[in-house]
């Protein structure tokens, strides 16, 4: 019996909305979803979602959320 973690982002979102002045605000909506496996089958699955906005710090993030953040805010 082997357990392994995988730990992904594996759903990248662009959203635009309007703050309280009518601006248009774009944010990167991130799901990284927790899967255990037992020999290679997904034995328990969790989400957990958050949101990077412009002058948020995204250098920690995975290299494809990085890339989109990059396209979205500049490098």
């Amino acid at each position: 019996m082997s357990l392994t973690k995988e730990v992904t982002a594996d759903k990248i979102e662009v959203i635009t909305t309007q703050d309280e002045d009518g601006n248009d605000v774009t944010s990167v909506q991130v799901r990284t979803a927790t899967k255990v496996l037992e020999d290679g089958a997904v034995i328990s699955q969790s989400y957990h979602r958050h949101v990077i906005q412009s002058g948020d710090d995204w250098s920690s993030e995975p290299s494809n959320v990085q890339a989109i953040c990059n396209a979205v805010f500049g490098a």
